[in-house]
């Protein structure tokens, strides 16, 4: 397949294209470049034409994916908001509980730290990193109960 360099080309004189209307024929600048079929008889319009009635479908085509690949506008979380999200996350997992039977548990001298942190700034005065983590786990087994449950059972 060798292209050839035209630099215009003049519409054929058919029969057909006598009759058509303003809208199904376009006139091509010299320096564009665009296909043209070898069938002089056919009477489809271009593939390329810009007034083709199939432009309405191919632009309907692509508005589904603009816009699903444009992100919503990121909300501003408010000073107010994060005093109730705090307030929440404060009576959930950081309230001063006395463990009563309790076990030693192995962690990280790193993780053991950050707990350590978020339990004394965040909590509460009695608030200790063993009451901490006994919340953080009695929310993440509340959570996945019913997996747990299935997952026995496999």
């Amino acid at each position: 397949m060798t292209s050839k360099k035209n630099i215009s080309i003049p519409a054929s004189k058919s029969t057909e294209l006598t009759d058509a209307t303003a809208t199904q024929v376009s006139t091509t600048p010299k320096n564009d470049k665009t296909m043209i079929s070898d069938n002089s008889n056919n009477s489809t319009l271009a593939v390329n034409n810009d007034n083709a009635d199939n432009n309405t479908t191919a632009t309907t085509l692509f508005a589904e994916e603009s816009a699903s690949t444009v992100q919503p506008k990121q909300l501003r979380i408010g000073k107010q908001q994060r005093k109730l999200d705090y307030a929440e996350f404060k009576a959930t997992y950081l309230t001063p509980a006395k463990l009563m039977k309790r076990h030693p548990v192995n962690i990280e001298d790193s993780i053991w730290a950050k707990l350590e942190r978020i339990a004394r700034i965040l909590g509460e005065r009695d608030t200790t990193v063993g009451s901490y983590i006994n919340a953080v786990l009695l929310e993440h087994l509340n959570l996945y109960a019913d997996d747990i449950e299935i997952w026995r059972k496999l």
